[in-house]
């Protein structure tokens, strides 16, 4: 499974964003092969929420970790318990509560 996680940083060690439409990056994670990528987020200048929904829905992102739920039915969203957490951390939450 593919999940992409909100972030101020390009890296696993980056501090997680709760802001969905305010991160600067996004962070794809594989649960599977255990690999990551990064990248700017779209909607990170305009802070578009709905441009941020449409390009991942365009890239078939259906897992997202972020601060916020997105009132979206397409979406799973996963809320971490802290917010000031980096994303190895939130991912390591996430992957625990799904017990993979």
């Amino acid at each position: 499974m593919k999940i992409v996680i909100t972030a101020d940083g390009e890296w696993m060690t980056s501090n997680f964003c709760p802001h969905f439409e305010e991160c600067k990056y996004l962070i794809i994670y594989d649960t599977k092969t255990k690999e990551y990528s990064s990248m700017k987020s779209p909607a990170f200048q305009t802070k578009d929420k709905e441009k941020l929904i449409n390009f991942l829905k365009a890239i078939y992102m259906k897992n997202i970790i972020t601060g916020k739920d997105l009132e979206n039915k397409y979406f799973k969203v996963y809320i971490p318990e802290k917010n000031e957490a980096i994303i190895e951390e939130v991912v390591i939450e996430f992957l625990n509560r799904i017990n993979l």
